[in-house]
């Protein structure tokens, strides 16, 4: 991510798609998982973490998101010209739901990302979240939202509904990758699939949304 700043793009935010502290989400792995890799570009921009299924399985989520200075999920948080809307997929529930319905129909910027971390489409290991297709996709789909973010799947992948909203897994961050499979019937038209270790860079420029994924060499 350095370099992709020192090339000429602009970072505004690092946002995480979830599992971020391996493998149980233990405090004592705070400094190390989540402050050390970023401690740089922090300085001067935020971290904004949804959690996954990692981060909460020992019962962590919470002190993780108190360590980060962050709210409770789900939030908002606003950069210029986007707004992204950060869920827990770990319980997708209506409540969520109303919770999104609600800043949705309020006014806001011409863009809107949500991010989570078990994917509402897949094609991999973990494959498509019944519950986030069932109870969350209708709602993405009703408003537009530009883009859905999401991990759990090490790969990356890009699917685009029929009303043009696109759903990316980037969950190629540094563990095993994940094969990418076939789709089921059903599953919206994918457009890209790759078993890489990647970042995805979410940039607007001249009033469009970007998607970038960038490529890098994972350390062993």
């Amino acid at each position: 991510i350095e370099r992709w700043a020192a090339g000429g793009h602009r970072v505004d935010a690092l946002v995480t798609t979830g599992d971020n502290v391996y493998n149980r989400g233990e405090p004592e792995k705070f400094a190390a998982q989540l402050d050390e890799p970023y401690r740089e570009l922090r300085r001067t921009r935020p971290l904004w973490v949804t959690l996954g299924n990692h981060d909460v399985r020992a019962g962590y989520g919470a002190a993780q998101l108190r360590h980060l200075g962050l709210p409770d999920l789900p939030y908002a948080k606003q950069l210029p010209g986007v707004q992204l809307l950060f869920l827990d997929a770990n319980r997708p529930d209506r409540a969520q739901a109303a919770w999104l319905k609600a800043r949705l129909a309020r006014p806001g910027p011409r863009f809107r990302v949500v991010v989570f971390h078990q994917p509402a489409w897949s094609c991999s290991n973990h494959d498509s979240t019944r519950e986030v297709v069932r109870v969350w996709v209708p709602v993405f789909e009703r408003h537009r939202v530009a883009l859905v973010l999401n991990g759990h799947d090490h790969n990356y992948q890009r699917f685009v509904s029929t009303a043009g909203v696109n759903y990316v897994v980037t969950g190629g961050g540094g563990k095993q990758l994940y094969p990418v499979t076939r789709c089921p019937s059903g599953t919206p038209r994918r457009v890209a699939a790759v078993a890489r270790n990647h970042f995805t860079a979410v940039e607007v420029r001249d009033g469009s949304l970007v998607v970038t994924a960038v490529e890098f060499l994972a350390s062993t």
